[in-house]
């Protein structure tokens, strides 16, 4: 009698379900809530299937309850009763069905294509090996005809993704990249794991690559996060791991700046205030997850020395002003099915109004997802796959022509009241001041580098000044001894200067050594060498990396162009130059002396000559 029931249950369920979607891409979610009503709901959906001759069916499972036998049960019935291996499963931060963050629990989504070729690909041991396999998928996806778009579930961030990443941006730069890092809803959780019809994987990479030629699909990120104060830079950093900022212990950043101490509560008191690094131009949000007895912050995504980094905070208008533009393109899309992969932090950020940004999406098309450790996207203009953190990835798809109008929904924050309010006016204070703040830092980076170019540089000549020419051969000279390296020093004078400037005067005297100036500066930038004003009309140059022979060859070349330039009013110039190649070996405090030799050499036996000191 029982079973009665179920079949006459499933009959009006196929009926109901057939007659109210018909569109070519189906997609369905389901909350497992008993067995009984799980199996139910997926006879519904096979009778369906087996009804029309769909060309591909994938399950994605969210899972935010650590049952490991339940999950992967649930995944086993689904492989068995659509006899498929189209099933793969993440643990997750918080589950998304129909745009709103359930009560933790399992969430399955069904997508069902008409004609598109949507295939499950695993890369099982990835840890040591996220350079080959990205390398792998790289290939896989040029040699799918008519490839779309892949997406990669990732069993945390244990991984080397940079090496992954690097490879897949390689593939063709029309395939979109999406996905989501596993991870569960606590932050001191250490469960971060992928599961399948098969097992439980902290190693296993699921790709799935959307292919076909009717198939068509929109990815883009929401980010809506604002910079705060003035960037630091990156001093040390390991993948995830910053170590230092400004050559100070990262977490000062926090204790410092936004009294914050390093205790228990630290992961969960910085989620307000992320660190915003650039990269390229792109804007990469990372999150914290603890923080080490050395101030060592572990990220949610990886750092790299030489960034810039800023902390930042969650603007509510700027967050949903994002959302309402990204809302827009993929109404004017017209899906037939969504995913939203969005970050745990923005899910900690909203708290009680989280539905906000992600509700009007299921207004648009049946829209599932979860909340991540972490995202995955390509930058359209360089193609670059990069890790994200606090963004809210809305991935679009659909089969065929756009149908029916574009619905325009927005995101209605009118539930920001109060002290939701107060905090929209208090960022909107915040974004104004630190605009102002950065204005003023980078006039001040700009009046620096200006005293820093006059510090360094002779005021008529622009040739770097007699200070900064010794730093620059005492460094050249250390670099010499500590790596048994060679450099040449080349000491010339301007002859009869003196009578030049007796003759026509020193305004003439001044346009020479400017015209000298600029033909030495340029010859040595050839050879990757520098030139300087060492006094008067005297001048150094220093060729890192030259031997001897070079050495006399640029100086004499030096010597001809100058003998051959027109220098106008003060007519033929020449001048006279000294040369000394040095290697490890040498006598390195005799350097100058020779030099100084060599060129008093050169002026006694005629000038407009070179001579090499020995």
């Amino acid at each position: 009698m029982q079973g009665n029931k179920l079949l006459i249950l499933c009959v009006i369920h196929y009926y109901v379900f057939s007659t109210i979607n018909d569109r070519a891409m189906k997609h369905i979610s389901i909350r497992y809530v008993s067995e009984l009503e799980f199996k139910s709901s997926l006879e519904e959906i096979y009778l369906d299937y087996k009804s029309k001759s769909y060309s591909s069916i994938l399950f994605h499972i969210y899972s935010g309850v650590l049952d490991k036998k339940l999950i992967i049960g649930i995944a086993e019935t689904i492989s068995s009763m659509f006899d498929t291996d189209q099933v793969i499963g993440s643990i997750s931060a918080g589950e998304i069905k129909n745009g709103r963050l359930m009560d933790r629990g399992v969430l399955i989504s069904v997508m069902m294509f008409e004609q598109a070729d949507v295939r499950v690909h695993r890369f099982p041991g990835a840890k040591d090996k996220e350079k080959r396999f990205g390398q792998d998928i790289c290939r896989l996806a040029d040699s799918t005809p008519e490839c779309k778009a892949l997406e990669l579930m990732l069993p945390g961030t244990n991984l080397h993704t940079r090496d992954l990443f690097e490879e897949i941006s390689k593939c063709d730069k029309s395939i979109q990249v999406f996905g989501g890092y596993a991870g569960g809803h606590s932050m001191e959780s250490s469960e971060h794991f992928v599961f399948d019809h098969n097992g439980i994987y902290s190693d296993m990479i699921f790709l799935v690559t959307y292919s076909g030629k009717d198939f068509h699909i929109s990815v883009d990120k929401s980010v809506g996060w604002q910079t705060l104060g003035v960037p630091f830079k990156v001093t040390k950093a390991d993948e995830n791991r910053l170590i230092t900022v400004d050559n100070r212990p990262a977490v000062e950043l926090y204790e410092k700046y936004m009294q914050i101490e390093a205790d228990e509560h630290f992961a969960e008191e910085t989620f307000e205030f992320p660190l915003m690094a650039e990269l390229d131009g792109e804007e990469l949000l990372r999150h914290t997850i603890t923080v080490e007895p050395d101030g060592t912050l572990l990220l949610a995504g990886y750092v790299t020395e030489g960034m810039n980094i800023y902390l930042c905070y969650g603007a509510p208008a700027d967050i949903v002003g994002k959302v309402d533009k990204r809302l827009a393109e993929v109404s004017e899309f017209r899906p037939e099915a969504i995913l939203l992969y969005s970050c745990s932090v923005r899910k900690s950020f909203w708290e009680d109004f989280v539905n906000i940004e992600m509700m009007p999406f299921q207004k648009v098309a049946e829209t599932a997802g979860f909340h991540t450790w972490g995202e995955v996207n390509r930058d359209k203009n360089n193609g670059n796959v990069l890790e994200y953190n606090i963004t809210l990835m809305s991935i679009a798809m659909r089969e065929g022509d756009p149908v029916g109008e574009a619905k325009h929904v927005h995101v209605d924050d009118s539930v920001l009241k109060g002290q939701a309010s107060l905090i929209k006016r208090l960022t909107k204070l915040v974004y104004a001041t630190t605009t102002e703040l950065h204005k003023a830092y980078n006039d001040l980076s700009v009046m620096n580098d200006k005293l820093q170019e006059m510090a360094d540089h002779d005021g008529l000549t622009k040739l770097y000044n007699r200070r900064r020419t010794e730093l620059l051969i005492n460094e050249c000279i250390q670099n010499v001894i500590d790596n048994n390296g060679k450099a040449v020093l080349i000491m010339a004078d301007i002859d009869h200067f003196k009578k030049i400037n007796d003759t026509y005067g020193h305004a003439v005297g001044d346009k020479t050594l400017v015209s000298v100036s600029s033909l030495m500066r340029e010859a040595a930038q050839k050879e990757n060498g520098y030139a300087g004003r060492w006094g008067g009309e005297e001048f150094m140059i220093l060729l890192p990396g030259a031997d001897a022979d070079k050495g006399y060859e640029f100086a004499e070349d030096l010597r001809k162009q100058i003998e051959g330039f027109d220098f106008d009013e003060a007519g033929k110039v020449t001048i006279s130059l000294g040369t000394i190649g040095f290697d490890s070996s040498t006598d390195l405090k005799t350097i100058y002396r020779s030099l100084d030799d060599s060129l008093y050499k050169a002026k006694n036996s005629g000038r407009n000559s070179v001579v090499r000191a020995n």
